[in-house]
């Protein structure tokens, strides 16, 4: 079994790392390829970019996971209480920033995706799982399941929260889910992409 090491992570000291799993990780995911079509490897960097720097705004979480030292693996989550009192400005700024970028079209479809993402959401305390990403060349060895086993352990660890929900574009990815104690709790239709959102209530 591959020794999987996860870390939090630090969005500005490791930014470049962060962003090039990410990019890897979803180049064939049905989301991002209704978000951005043939243009995913010119835009999609700057979604990536725009989630590391919202971040550490938002208190936000990325986990890493490293084998033989080498980031394989990031968590990206949101925690049950995020504080937006004073950053509001900031946050408007990297909205801004995103919208200029990958331009109207994508963004329409990202707002799109993000109103039937919070209308699924549990509606008590919770962590959510935005993406888990895992590089091709290393999934199927464990590095998703460690980075899962420590977001249970962080969920457990907090009082207020419920449990933990996702969503996933993959069919493929509903088994190993299911497999950790998620199961499927609606089922939206997004143009031509299906979304899943699950949720693992707190043991």
């Amino acid at each position: 079994m591959t020794n999987v090491i996860i870390t939090p992570l630090d969005p500005k000291k490791e930014a470049q790392k962060i962003i090039e799993v990410f990019i890897a990780a979803f180049e064939k995911d049905p989301l991002m390829n209704y978000f951005f079509g043939n243009e995913y490897h010119s835009l999609a960097k700057y979604l990536w970019q725009y989630v590391d720097d919202l971040t550490p705004i938002l208190d936000l979480l990325l986990l890493g996971a490293f084998v033989e030292s080498k980031l394989q693996g990031v968590a990206f989550i949101t925690p049950p209480e995020v504080d937006n009192t004073g950053k509001q400005e900031e946050v408007d700024r990297l909205d801004e920033q995103l919208a200029s970028a990958v331009g109207e079209a994508a963004i329409m479809r990202m707002e799109a995706y993000s109103r039937i993402k919070e209308a699924n959401k549990p509606k008590q305390p919770h962590f959510y799982l935005n993406t888990l990403s895992v590089i091709p060349e290393s999934q199927g060895k464990g590095v998703g399941k460690a980075l899962m086993a420590e977001l249970h352990k962080i969920s457990a660890a907090q009082p207020q929260s419920s449990g933990i929900a996702l969503d996933t574009e993959n069919e493929q990815n509903l088994n190993f889910y299911q497999k950790l104690g998620y199961s499927v709790s609606t089922i939206t239709n997004l143009d031509r992409v299906k979304i899943w959102s699950m949720f693992r209530p707190q043991e």
